[in-house]
């Protein structure tokens, strides 16, 4: 046990070393072989296995080593060295590389454009080899899993796995969007209008953001639903066409996030309208009302010789004055509601 753990700490901080942020092979017996920095290329090289290496090329050492990797083509170094994080996928003889995105584990509500990192990988026969500068959930998910114990019997399911962890993650952050729309519409509903402008607007910008991450994968797995490469087997091509369609799916939940958002946000602009107009009306209303009775006290409150009932009123005068001001303000009421201004 002890010789055990002195191995993966030993393999762990070699691996550092060269950048590497994973490094296995399944070999044909359901093995695992954890990779150090000295095995790869011998791993590479060797016949009926499956290899799977991930690097973090912000380190120069794992540039280096991908430069240098004689198992690569020219092209596929240049690719994976490379900084240009649009989405894409290319193919070289029997060979696939493309760039895909990745949700952080750290990704929340509140779109961050460092919250999605770009994840690089060069496909063939017998390997996969994968590149990001930022730290990604699917990348990490297929980590755990092989050190759990899964085994995978072609690199095509491990990228496979890949595009399944994405859409796993992003199902995930459109369960809670769809329960922030919800929960917002049933505010709306309620007549409670109050701040939910900002979130329908940072709900929508984030519903635009995926669909223009994510939404380019859709279309790059639909092309290779229709020419995959001729070692991909029956049941990988049956897999990815799965994939394919959960991506469809995703795409359309994206846009239909972005339409019920607006009509959200529309919804909610009417209903504030209406508030606003509701509340002008009895501002109205009252100004009409208190108007006349306004302008009488201006008349009499005048400080001139003249003024009826001022030199030489009665008391009654007073109590005349205020009946006529009630009474004028009933006769605006009257008319208002002749006229259908009242409800």
């Amino acid at each position: 046990m002890k010789n055990l753990a002195e191995s993966i700490i030993q393999t762990r901080y070699h691996a550092a070393l060269h950048g590497l942020i994973s490094g296995f092979a399944m070999l044909p017996n359901q093995r695992i072989q954890h990779l150090m920095g000295n095995d790869l290329e011998a791993a590479l090289a060797r016949p009926n296995t499956v290899v799977w290496l991930h690097f973090n090329t912000r380190v120069g050492h794992a540039r280096d080593w991908i430069a240098r990797c004689e198992h690569l083509p020219e092209a596929s170094r240049r690719f994976l060295l490379d900084t240009d994080d649009r989405k894409r996928l290319e193919r070289i003889g029997d060979s696939l590389m493309g760039v895909i995105s990745d949700i952080r584990y750290d990704f929340g509500l509140d779109f961050d454009p460092e919250q999605i990192a770009a994840l690089r990988f060069y496909l063939d026969r017998g390997c996969l080899i994968s590149t990001r500068r930022q730290p990604s959930s699917a990348a990490d998910q297929l980590r755990t899993e092989i050190n759990n114990g899964r085994h995978f019997d072609s690199p095509a399911k491990l990228v496979i796995h890949l595009f399944e962890s994405q859409v796993a993650k992003l199902d995930k952050t459109m369960a809670r969007i769809r329960e922030m729309l919800d929960a917002i519409e049933d505010q709306v509903l309620a007549g409670r209008v109050r701040g939910q402008h900002m979130q329908l607007g940072s709900i929508r910008r984030l519903a635009v953001r995926l669909n223009h991450h994510f939404g380019p994968e859709h279309r790059m797995l639909q092309r290779l639903c229709r020419r995959p490469p001729n070692w991909f087997e029956e049941i990988d091509n049956m897999a990815l066409v799965d994939v394919a369609e959960e991506f469809r799916e995703l795409v359309d939940d994206l846009t239909e996030t972005q339409e019920r958002a607006k009509l959200l946000q529309e919804e909610l602009a009417a209903r504030l309208a209406e508030q606003t107009n509701s509340n002008l009306y009895i501002l109205s209303l009252f100004t009409a009302i208190l108007l006349p009775p306004s302008l009488i006290a201006g008349i009499f409150g005048m400080n001139v010789v003249g003024v009826p009932g001022v030199q030489n009123g009665n008391e009654t005068t007073f109590w005349w004055v205020m009946l006529s001001m009630g009474a004028i303000s009933l006769l605006v009421l009257l008319v208002f509601f002749l006229r259908r201004f009242l409800q």
